[in-house]
């Protein structure tokens, strides 16, 4: 009957993997959506993350800040006023 019913244990295992996939999503998400100095780290890290999950995810979130590009906001005033 211990088998049927569930506990604590499997309790934390549920939200522990609904954790994990949230930090890989976000991971795999912001890859996609930023912008890097070389022209192959974006892919390099998409496949690292896709995978080796594991270790990708969080190498991904741990050095991902060194190669990303800076982005600067200048907006171009002078575009909506040519028309």
């Amino acid at each position: 009957m211990e088998l049927i019913t569930p506990g604590y244990g499997l309790l934390f295992w549920q939200l522990s993997g609904l954790f994990y996939l949230g930090f890989w999503v976000y991971a795999l998400f912001d890859c996609l959506r930023n912008d890097f100095r070389g022209p192959n780290q974006k892919l390099i890290w998409v496949i690292l993350i896709v995978f080796t999950p594991v270790i990708g995810i969080f190498l991904y979130l741990s050095m991902s800040r060194s190669t990303k590009e800076k982005k600067r906001f200048s907006p171009d005033f002078n575009r909506n006023l040519q028309k």
